[in-house]
């Protein structure tokens, strides 16, 4: 994987590792008021495609800088228009939808973009307003307590993920791939959950079984991360799900807001990945010169 062409200095982005490194043995990291310096956006737009890019932009250079000190950051050419920052705030159109815009339906646990084998490995999100102190959702597959034979079922490539609703009109005849739920990286057991967007590519009533246990096994393990205006959370989004409670949004201005930058790092994958076609969704990697 090449290196951001734009990024901190070296000797900047080296002091900075070790404040922004996941603790060994932890899916998650958060920076308490890492960004309380940067001056307090307008309102709280309806949509995406309304933010005050000027308005914002302290906080998108600030979080894509911070981004390359852990890999490389990217966007979708399908979402959000191929930003490499994204905004996820309450739309009218989406409130029951199983999207980040979603308010009135909670949002479901997820791996962020599992359909895809270049999705992130870490999801990094600032909270720019919450005045209802909606949290982050965080649970780990670790934490589930899987049995050895549980494991080995969730190993089968039995569901095929597609693109969630943010995608717009992606859909195509395009055959679906089967993936494994779980999989061993050298360090942990690894997920890929998107229950809202799976579909079996096969009969197997095992793997129903132990799949359809996972969603109350994850709200027994997880727990919430407050986030107040300033914070980071940096997700591992090999091992951890996330996900977030439903709210009564106003779509007044005073929402909830919050950056999203995602971030691909030199990490083993399940070997299998290679032959996705990840349904033929882009990645947009910036370079700055002219991009």
């Amino acid at each position: 994987m090449r290196q951001p062409l734009w990024r901190l200095p070296d000797a900047v982005a080296a002091s900075l590792r070790d404040s922004i490194a996941l603790p060994a043995g932890a899916g998650w990291r958060v920076l308490r008021g890492a960004l309380d310096d940067l001056p307090t956006p307008g309102p709280t737009p309806l949509r995406w495609s309304e933010v005050d890019a000027a308005g914002t932009a302290r906080y998108d250079v600030a979080l894509a800088l911070l981004a390359t000190v852990l890999g490389q950051p990217f966007g979708w050419a399908h979402q959000q228009a191929g930003r490499l920052v994204h905004n996820i705030l309450p739309s009218p159109e989406s409130a029951n939808v199983q999207v980040g815009a979603s308010s009135s339906v909670p949002l479901e646990w997820h791996t962020e973009d599992a359909f895809h084998p270049e999705r992130a490995d870490f999801l990094i999100l600032a909270c720019v307003r919450n005045p209802d102190e909606i949290g982050t959702r965080l649970a780990a597959v670790r934490d589930l307590g899987l049995s050895t034979q549980d494991i080995e079922v969730l190993m089968r490539p039995t569901l095929a993920i597609t693109p969630d609703d943010s995608y717009g009109e992606w859909r195509t005849p395009i055959t679906a791939i089967g993936m494994p739920t779980v999989w061993q990286r050298t360090d942990s057991l690894c997920v890929r959950y998107d229950p809202s967007y799976s579909t079996p590519v096969r009969d197997d009533q095992e793997f129903a079984t132990v799949y359809g246990e996972l969603a109350a096994g994850f709200d027994q393990c997880g727990f919430e991360v407050p986030l107040s205006p300033g914070d980071v959370v940096i997700v591992d989004n090999d091992v951890m799900v996330h996900g977030r409670v439903a709210f009564s949004a106003r779509y007044d201005g005073t929402d909830r807001w919050l950056k999203r930058v995602l971030v691909r790092a030199p990490r083993e994958r399940h070997p299998n990945e290679s032959t996705e076609h990840g349904y033929h969704q882009r990645l947009v990697i910036p370079n700055f010169k002219g991009n």
